[in-house]
């Protein structure tokens, strides 16, 4: 047989199971997606008073119009802190104008940053918390973009002692650029999904980036932001320790909408890997089975080596037809307008690229540096060789 001939049965053989593998998962996959589209909005009766907290850093696409949606909430009582670590940084003047345009609201803006963090979104907002006047907490992500009732119902789930933190997922809005286009793909088609089925493994034991609402007493429990700090995933982090410190964390009825505004290929790459290689920090055997979420680069290897030519043809069909269900049952489920289908087999391949990438490498670029990981997702002081 030779050489290339073992190795080619080989990788047609993985191919085969992990394909298999695959296509069920897409299958639970689009039933749990198709589940959350049916959620009902958790309007919330009990209003506490609430500081939401929006870390800046530099100018996003329409920046000045998120920031204005989290200012005009139907809320009776909310305090904005916005926060940026130098005086130079663009986002100011944006944070500075809307605060001058709606006197009524309280805002409040903090310029500085904690030296001793490591995580540069956390040394900010260490920095912004000197603002904070409530118990109730929000943190948010200055690239989304929410409507009135967003305080409203992300803070609902709060009224329940037993939970400690309320997350939120996310939908991803492109900008335009094909680069966009695909990074909205891997928000909506692949890492949204993938959150829906791990619920069925057990309970919610972290929390997502663009909004997560806790309580000060709780994040005191935990050690506050410092604890968080030294770490890459720190909102992951924040809601590990909730659980850890035994109070649930729940999943919003909310859904956050994310701007995506990669410029480029390379550029969405780069944060992208960025993604990869924090979950493969946080959950390393979970990573190592992120290849399930790629069916068609697995049709596609196992058409290229495989001697049943017409069972492979089959398969391919099986992936394609699973990924454009998922695309659009996820695209109802998040209430957003599905990409093209040809686009399925481009963002498969480059996902396929990116999780082969993300399995090594001990660095990210995040904020404009370049940041060293650790052991977990642990962040050291001097980065590593790329």
């Amino acid at each position: 047989m030779g050489f290339w001939g073992g190795f080619r049965t080989v990788v047609s053989r993985t191919a085969d199971i992990a394909l298999v593998a695959s296509l069920g998962y897409m299958t639970v996959a689009i039933v749990c997606t198709a589940r959350f589209g049916r959620r009902r909005p958790d309007a919330g009766t009990e209003t506490p008073p609430v500081t939401l907290l929006v870390p800046l850093h530099g100018t996003e696409f329409s920046l000045a119009a998120n920031l204005r949606a989290f200012a005009t909430q139907d809320y009776p009582a909310f305090q904005i802190v916005f926060g940026v670590a130098r005086e130079n940084d663009a986002a100011l003047p944006f944070a500075r104008r809307l605060a001058a345009e709606l006197p009524g609201v309280p805002i409040d803006i903090a310029i500085g940053f904690d030296p001793h963090a490591r995580n540069p979104k956390l040394a900010n907002v260490l920095s912004m918390m000197r603002y904070a006047k409530h118990e109730v907490l929000v943190l948010a992500d200055s690239d989304t973009l929410v409507d009135p009732a967003y305080l409203r119902t992300v803070t609902a789930p709060l009224r329940d002692p037993e939970v400690g933190a309320v997350t939120a997922l996310f939908s991803g809005h492109p900008d335009g650029t094909f680069a966009s286009r695909l990074g909205a793909m891997f928000m909506n088609e692949q890492f949204i999904p993938a959150a829906l089925v791990e619920r069925l493994l057990g309970p919610l034991r972290h929390c997502f980036g663009p909004t997560n609402a806790f309580r000060a007493e709780t994040l005191r429990a935990i050690g506050g932001f410092e604890a968080l700090a030294p770490h890459l995933a720190d909102d992951y982090m924040l809601g590990n320790f909730i659980a850890a410190h035994g109070r649930r964390v729940v999943i919003s009825s909310y859904v956050v909408k994310t701007t995506i505004s990669e410029r480029s290929v390379p550029a969405l790459f780069t944060h992208e890997l960025r993604w990869h290689r924090t979950i493969r920090g946080v959950k390393p055997l979970g990573y190592a089975g992120v290849f399930v979420t790629y069916p068609i680069t697995l049709a596609l290897l196992r058409l290229l080596t495989g001697r049943t030519p017409k069972r492979a043809v089959l398969q391919l069909a099986a992936a394609l037809a699973s990924r454009i269900v998922l695309q659009r049952v996820a695209a109802r489920a998040l209430n957003v307008a599905p990409a093209a289908m040809w686009m399925t087999v481009p963002r498969d391949l480059l996902g396929f690229a990116l999780w082969l990438w993300g399995l090594g490498g001990s660095s990210v670029r995040w904020r404009g540096a370049d940041l060293a990981i650790g052991e977990g997702d642990m962040l050291v002081e001097e980065p590593a060789a790329r």
